[in-house]
């Protein structure tokens, strides 16, 4: 009877264990799933995070671009204010070379 009250002991100590071990087990895979879960929303607002990205870049472009049209415009008109201050004063010169009688 010591021996069949042995191997009772060790089969309820086995039966513990092996619930220990399945809540532990069970615990992990929540654990695994919330994880997982965690990595595909992190992964989603990485997207969502390169797509606005790739926005912005797009908008930049666009601001460099008008910028680089303005600079451009601005180097014109101030060629073209240059002449036609040139042509002022030449006209100016010539002008004062008249004699108006009084």
């Amino acid at each position: 009877t010591h021996l069949i009250e042995k191997a009772v002991q060790a089969v309820e100590h086995g039966i513990t264990v092996a619930d220990e071990t399945a809540k532990s087990l069970d615990s992990i895979v929540e654990g695994s799933e919330k994880t997982a879960k965690l990595v595909q929303e992190i992964a989603e607002a990485s997207g969502r995070q390169s797509d606005a990205i790739s926005q912005a870049s797009i908008g930049i472009d666009q601001v460099s671009s008008v910028v680089q049209s303005n600079s451009a415009t601005a180097e014109e008109s101030a060629a073209t204010s240059q002449e036609l201050s040139d042509k002022a004063s030449v006209l100016n010169d010539l002008v004062s070379k008249f004699k108006l009688n009084e």
